[in-house]
């Protein structure tokens, strides 16, 4: 048994070191909790990534037809003698 009474400050001392352990505790907990979130949000975001490649290449092919027509159609409007002004 402690025959030492403990004295005013180390009292208060140890009520704020275990006032921070619980503290400590919660951080831990809660950034476990977001590590689970985060981990969550990018397992999402990799099932998208074939969806946007998908639609990555179909944007692309779009593009590339539509800088071919217009390629032709001012192929073909040069060789008629109009002048346009734009």
């Amino acid at each position: 048994m402690d025959t030492i009474e403990r004295t005013p400050f180390q009292k208060q001392r140890e009520i704020l070191i275990n006032d921070i352990a619980l503290g400590i505790e919660q951080v831990i907990n809660n950034m476990a909790v977001l590590n689970k979130n985060l981990e969550s949000v990018v397992a999402i975001g990799r099932e998208f990534e074939n969806v946007a490649s998908l639609w990555k290449n179909f944007n692309n092919a779009i593009i590339t037809s539509a800088s071919d027509n217009d390629l032709k159609e001012d192929n073909n409007n040069t060789g008629s003698g109009r002048n346009y002004l734009f």
